[in-house]
């Protein structure tokens, strides 16, 4: 596939196919849908707010032209963005016009033959195709974006020598990273929260409470490495974690992270959609990994010119000198 194949795809068809299957479902049952339409639900399900027709339909064509205008503006640029812009603008541009899309689907689809527009019901299973949906389309935006061309990335420094080991020695190193932005932004989160929860809605508490302990769980990170590869675990427990294995690894560096040029704090990109992907908690010290198959894993250490001339050490295939 070509590069204009690529933007044609990102730009015009992928979005367009998606926003007519949400429009004309919707159109198609227009004749069928009351007069006003449900366009907010409460937890139970049922309807707590309405529009016109025209209404529903304008407020969801913004989400969606705001979504389409940002995939063709990736598509359209001839400017070389830097590596993870362009797949991470692609990725909520396909998402809202999918998501936009599905509204009108759906919407038409469960209330057609209806009297009024407080007859309507929302399961929250009609909710698990219509999300999955949009998180597909919005995937294969980015993968698409992450192939065209961007900036030129040398990597920084060359790698260091591999660390001289005795023929049959093996050697470990780890070392654990604090931030204290995550604790207070999922306390933020957390405290917003139970506030909303008292004031409006009492399932805000326990919906708010996941992305909370989310945050949270990313403001500690224990990055170890030794000959199975490099493994990061975040939080206090350990888990989730992330694995790269040795095999995977070309070369290990250290480099001066900047969250701007990863695409900001936290964990951002992905080695499987975009070819990238970073552990951000700090700008400042980090150890890159490039891989193999042409993809890059970076993660914020303190002292990280040791792992990388461990792993120097022990991947097969480098070219690394040794001491």
């Amino acid at each position: 596939m070509n590069e204009w194949t690529r933007r044609a795809l990102l730009g015009a068809a992928i979005p367009a196919a998606v926003a007519a299957l949400g429009l004309s479902t919707y159109l198609a049952y227009r004749s069928d849908l009351p007069d006003r339409v449900a366009s907010h639900y409460g937890i139970a399900g049922r309807p707590d707010g309405s529009m016109t027709f025209e209404q529903f339909l304008i407020a969801v064509g913004v989400l969606m032209v705001l979504g389409w205008g940002a995939c063709a503006f990736i598509a359209l640029t001839r400017r070389r963005f830097q590596p993870m812009v362009a797949p991470t603008l692609s990725f909520v541009g396909a998402f809202l016009v999918a998501l936009g899309s599905g509204i009108l689907a759906t919407t038409a689809i469960g209330q057609r033959g209806l009297d009024t527009w407080q007859d309507a019901s929302l399961s929250p299973w009609a909710l698990i195709p219509w999300l999955a949906g949009s998180l597909i389309v919005g995937s294969a935006a980015a993968r698409i974006a992450s192939s065209l061309p961007h900036q030129a990335d040398t990597g920084g420094d060359t790698a260091p020598p591999a660390m001289d080991l005795a023929p049959g020695e093996r050697a470990f190193w780890t070392a654990t990273l604090s931030a204290r932005w995550p604790l207070l932004l999922g306390a933020a989160v957390l405290v917003v929260g139970v506030i909303l929860a008292q004031l409006t809605e009492p399932w805000l508490a326990p919906v708010l409470l996941l992305p909370a302990i989310a945050v949270i769980t990313f403001s500690r990170t224990r990055v170890t490495a030794d000959r199975s590869g490099l493994t990061v675990r975040y939080g206090f427990l350990g888990w989730p974690r992330t694995s790269v294995p040795l095999r995977r690894i070309a070369t290990a560096r250290a480099i001066d992270v900047r969250p701007t040029e990863w695409g900001g704090w936290g964990y951002r990109g992905n080695l499987t959609l975009m070819n990238r992907a970073a552990v951000v908690l700090r700008a400042g010290p980090g150890i890159r990994l490039d891989l193999h198959d042409g993809k890059v894993f970076v993660v914020t250490i303190d002292n990280p010119d040791t792992p990388a001339r461990l792993l120097n050490a022990y991947a097969p295939g480098l070219e690394a000198p040794r001491q």
